[in-house]
């Protein structure tokens, strides 16, 4: 199942001590619990937060519990929140059934039993749970529905078309005001409509569709169109075919999945500081057989590059359908800061929810590149090769099952040393695999390839040139990425709310600043005053919104650093805001300069500071951003 936030619960009682009392039964429970101490308060709340369920004590001063939960009621947005009344146990009879009219489900007298109060709050919140959980995979559902490369059309059991989607329309000429409500037989040609007919008939009425067969659309030219037709049965809980899934894909799935293929992969490398990569990706026996192999590098905020390399088992356009979604989910996994074990189990649970019968492997990493450490997961996938300055390999062995195979997995993270000068390579396994021979000897041949060193570009294509790559029968994809030694004078970074880019990019800008010629007091002093100047930036530029901030460190030739914070936070705030606490004066006590311009619409910190001894740095051109090998080939 999905991961949704905990349930909230909201405590309404004027008196403190009661409102501790039921935090502490509560406490067991994995909820967020909000208090209020009043009934207008409680009204203020579920204007801006949806309950679980609401405890709410009927004698209270100014608006009382009954009249509380009249207004809550009244609310088309909280009407259905339960609502759990807490009353002295002298209360009379009249009192309570006032309360059962004004909405309640249920009644507790004080003092409570805090195990039945656990108990009964236990309820709601994990009903609540399962609800937003499901309305969450449903919107997942929805969204791959779609999204959806091939044409899609959810009818009724007569083939009645209720829903359709934008590929469909496309693959057709037919808007969504024509496809609806109509027979799903009109989009085939006049010939072709028995066999659906027959197939439509026997989906539902024994859920099963048969093997996917050929018929003919009229395409947006009015010209006949192959395509490969589908009916699956959309079950209920008790297997009985409600709905009917039918899917239309065409048959002219090579040229559509490579361009596919080509359209989803990065058309470019992200030009991250402190590492060089290149890339390389190829459909397999000489370019006829487009698949599901993909590659993706992403910048990371706190100057960390996440990786990924994902092979889906196949060919042709569901091969290359599923690797665009799958794609496109581990980016936003990724771009979310979730690491390694916790993206690579998200898409686990994801391809499983899928119900998806072709096979996927996947490798996800994340290179610090300030620690040098480069951490993975691999979902049965091709290990990981690590080629040090001296040219010695090495493979990192231990892998999972790959995705969806088991609907819970615990994926385990392993650990590689990349320092400065080191390379790795993540590969799919057209590279090594050769029918009729062990996987040792294709690894060997790797191997032997990368011993001679070398940057990322002349590795991939050594590697390419020993495989034979050219004349394989599968996709071969390769991305190379080695740590440089030196970060450079300038640096452009990205900074999230997350705990983990906070500590990257502290210690990324530590070792730029030593690079610099930072003595180890001007580090301390500048990574205090930069990381203080981040966290306002978090807190008052975004509200720890899920979105970035600009961070540019840079020396110039006389040794001076400048460190530069950029937000776009768009609430207007008061010019004594950012001065709030001793920020300000803590920056301005450990740079030579701080400056600040306020806007609405963004804000911009500079922190600049004289080194003592700086390093040799001689200003260097921008390179122009790297296309690799690694413009995405198809």
């Amino acid at each position: 199942m999905v991961e949704v936030d905990p349930p909230k619960i909201l405590l309404v009682d004027d008196r403190r001590e009661n409102r501790i009392a039921l935090q502490a039964v509560l406490e067991p429970l994995r909820v967020d619990v909000v208090e209020a101490d009043s009934g207008e308060q409680a009204l203020r709340e579920v204007l801006v937060e949806d309950f679980a369920v609401i405890l709410l004590d009927v004698q209270m001063p100014g608006i009382d519990g009954l009249e509380t939960a009249e207004l809550i009621k009244g609310r088309e947005r909280s009407r259905d929140v339960p609502i759990i009344f807490l009353t002295a146990a002298e209360s009379d009879v009249s009192e309570v059934f006032a309360g059962y009219e004004a909405g309640a489900v249920d009644f507790l007298l004080k003092p409570f039993d805090p195990l039945v109060l656990r108990s009964k709050v236990k309820v709601f919140a994990d009903l609540d749970r399962h609800r937003r959980q499901l309305a969450r995979s449903d919107e997942l559902v929805r969204n791959a529905f779609a999204a959806s490369p091939s044409g899609m059309a959810l009818c009724d059991l007569e083939g009645l078309a209720l829903e359709v989607n934008p590929a469909l329309e496309a693959l057709t000429g037919r808007p969504t005001s024509v496809l609806a409500r109509a027979p799903i037989g009109e989009v085939l040609l006049e010939r072709d409509r028995p066999e659906l007919g027959e197939r439509l008939a026997a989906a539902g009425t024994h859920g099963d569709g048969g093997e996917p067969w050929t018929a003919h659309v009229v395409g947006v030219d009015g010209q006949p169109v192959p395509v490969g037709v589908s009916v699956t049965a959309v079950r209920d809980v008790h297997g009985v075919p409600q709905q009917l899934l039918i899917q239309v894909t065409d048959e002219r799935d090579r040229r559509i999945a490579a361009t596919l293929q080509r359209a989803l992969l990065p058309e470019r490398l992200p030009n991250i500081v402190g590492v060089t990569m290149a890339a390389h990706i190829a459909p397999g026996a000489g370019g006829t057989r487009v698949g599901g192999d993909w590659y993706d590098a992403i910048a990371l905020p706190g100057g960390r590059l996440g990786l990924v390399v994902g092979d889906v088992a196949g060919h042709g356009v569901d091969a290359a359908a599923r690797m665009g979604e799958l794609r496109s989910v581990a980016r936003a996994y990724a771009l979310e800061g979730h690491g390694t074990v916790g993206l690579v189990e998200r898409m686990n649970g994801y391809h499983a929810a899928l119900g998806a019968d072709l096979m996927t492997t996947m490798l996800f990493a994340i290179l610090e590149i300030d620690s040098g450490t480069l951490r993975f997961v691999n979902a049965g996938h091709p290990p990981p090769l690590v080629v040090e300055e001296d040219g010695t390999t090495r493979i990192f062995e231990g892998a999972g099952p790959p995705l969806g195979v088991m609907d819970t997995w615990r994926y385990e993270e392993r650990v590689a040393t990349l320092s400065p000068g080191m390379t790795a390579l993540l590969y799919t396994d057209g590279l090594v695999e050769r029918r009729g021979e062990r996987l040792d000897a294709g690894l060997a041949r790797l191997r032997d390839a990368c011993a001679g060193g070398g940057d990322p570009a002349a590795l991939v294509a050594a590697a390419l040139r020993a495989t034979d790559a050219a004349a394989a029968d599968d996709d071969v994809t390769l991305v190379a990425v080695r740590a440089e030694p030196a970060l450079g004078p300038l640096a452009r970074l990205k900074l999230s709310p997350d705990e983990d880019a906070l500590v990257s990019l502290r210690r990324l800008t530590a070792r730029w600043l030593r690079e610099a010629g930072a003595e180890g007091d001007e580090v301390h002093d500048l990574v205090m005053a930069a990381n203080e100047a981040w966290q306002n930036a978090l807190e008052h530029g975004t509200n720890f919104a899920r979105t970035t901030i600009d961070v540019e460190l840079e020396v110039n030739p006389h040794g001076e650093v400048a460190i530069t914070i950029r937000d776009a936070g768009s609430r207007d705030r008061a010019p004594s805001d950012p001065d709030r606490g001793r920020g300000i004066e803590l920056m301005r006590a450990l740079a030579d300069e701080v400056t600040l311009e306020l806007a609405p619409h963004g804000s911009t910190v500079r922190l600049r500071r004289a080194l003592r001894d700086p390093a040799p740095y001689e200003r260097r051109a921008s390179e122009p951003d790297r296309v690799a090998d690694g413009e995405a080939r198809v």
